[in-house]
This record gives structure tokens, sequence and C-alpha cells, in this order.
């Protein structure tokens, strides 16, 4: 039998944290290692070990029950306090194997848990409807250039329209970025952290509007109405143009955690 670790927390208090592990049918046990406490499961070692580890984690079938069972875990720790959340798939070959590493990084889980107290992460995305933004700048181009289109010819007004179209995906693109680091500056005011997350694709978000904005925030939990009033005035101010954003959370400390 392997031990697979779920994430760890502060060694005092001591939640109560039940139920069963990855697969089911060991329970959940947590194991006090110096100043912090791992939660961890018993499961079987040659799942994650060798071919059959290979074909595990190929098959969306094995993977999405146990990935979904790891975060329910993590989320009932962060319950209780501040929690370290550890990568799914995360197994050691016995509990000496799994606390060592630990005992080594005392200052460092320390700090963490110091520094991540009375805080979650909270992930921004913006989006934007590209079809919505390019008619309203084209819009906002063109009533520019009214009177000179006004004077010109039917031909040289055709070719300055068509000049005018051809800025306009400049144009978005420009405002797309001018739009994130108005987001960025504003969160960053509002949050103890933040990290840059990578841009989905459309296949992914699974929304018609494209993504051109994702972070992750530390956000103390006596802040967290503040930046859900900034998101709500931000998009009152935006959506007409096309841009909205999205706040959702709490979450653990996914991308504030110490390299370990």
């Amino acid at each position: 039998m392997g031990i697979y670790l779920f994430c760890l927390i502060p060694g005092a208090p001591l939640p109560e944290i039940a139920g069963t592990g990855i697969d089911g049918i060991h329970p959940l046990f947590v194991e006090v290692i110096g100043e912090v406490a791992a939660v961890l499961a018993e499961v079987d070692l040659d799942e994650f070990t060798g071919p059959a580890s290979q074909e595990n984690m190929a098959d969306l079938a094995w993977v999405a029950p146990r990935a979904l069972r790891h975060e329910e875990v993590v989320m009932a720790a962060m319950k209780y306090g501040p929690v370290l959340p550890v990568r799914f798939g995360t197994v050691f070959s016995s509990l000496t194997a799994a606390a060592e590493p630990f005992r080594q990084r005392q200052d460092i889980l320390r700090k963490f848990f110091q520094d991540t107290a009375g805080k979650h992460e909270w992930t921004l995305k913006g989006y934007v409807n590209l079809t919505q933004a390019r008619a309203r700048i084209m819009a906002a181009r063109l009533a520019a250039e009214k009177e000179q289109l006004a004077e010109l010819t039917p031909g040289k007004r055709y070719f300055l329209e068509q000049k005018i179209k051809g800025a306009v995906d400049k144009d978005v693109t420009a405002r797309m970025k001018e739009m994130a680091f108005d987001i960025l500056t504003s969160s960053r005011e509002k949050s103890a952290g933040f990290s840059e997350c990578r841009l989905q694709q459309r296949e992914v978000t699974g929304r018609d509007e494209e993504m051109f904005f994702h972070g992750a925030l530390l956000v103390p939990d006596g802040s967290v109405s503040t930046l859900e009033i900034m998101v709500d005035e931000w998009n009152q101010d935006h959506e007409s143009q096309g841009f909205q954003i999205e706040l959702s959370g709490p979450w653990p400390p996914y991308h504030f955690t110490p390299a370990l």
C-alpha cells in the first residue's frame, strides 16, 4: 500500500476530517509532522506506479471521480483554517517517506500558513464579445470621420471605410490590453497577492466570448465584499462595450503555494 497526500494544514488545532480517500475505501487520517499536519489516506500503490498508472491517468473515467474526491477533501480542510493544497496524484511509498520532506521545510510551511491565514484564493476572469467590441469601435471611428466621409466621392469614401475597418481589429486588441491592465491594477489594490494564469480557449471555457484576462487573487476575507463591488461597478461601466469580468471563489491558495 502507498500513502496518498491531499494537503497540509497547521498542526494545531487539528480538524476532524472524516470520510474516505480517493478510492472510496481507505479512511482519511491526519498525521502531525512537526508544526504542520498532513491529510492522508492509504491507496493501492500499483495504481500510481508503472504501466498501470499511465493507463489510469489517461482514462478520464478513472481520473474524474478521484480528482473530484481530492478536491472535496481539500475544500473540507479549508473550512478549518489555512491549507496548502497538493497536486492530484501525490503518492508516497510509506508514511515515513511522506513525512520526511516536510520535516525539513518547517520554516517555509510555517511562513506560508502565517501569510495565508484569514485569506483565500479568488479567480478573476475577463471575457470580451469580439463582435460587440468591434461594432462599438467601428461606430466610434465612423462617427469621428463622419464629416470627412461626407465630403468624399463614393469611391474614395469606400476605400476610407475599408481602411477604418482594417484598423478596428488592432483597436480591439489594444483595448483588450488596456482593459486587462485596468483590471490588474484595481484587483491588486484589493488583494494581498496576485498570480497571472494562462488564458483559456473557448473549447475549455464553453463560452462564445474570448478570454482576455485570467488571474488568481489572494484576498483577505474582510476584503471580499470590496472586490465584489469593484467587479459589479466595472461590469456596469464596460458591458455595453462587450467586456465583462467574473469573480469566483473562495478556493484554497493553489497559485500561492511554495515550491516544496
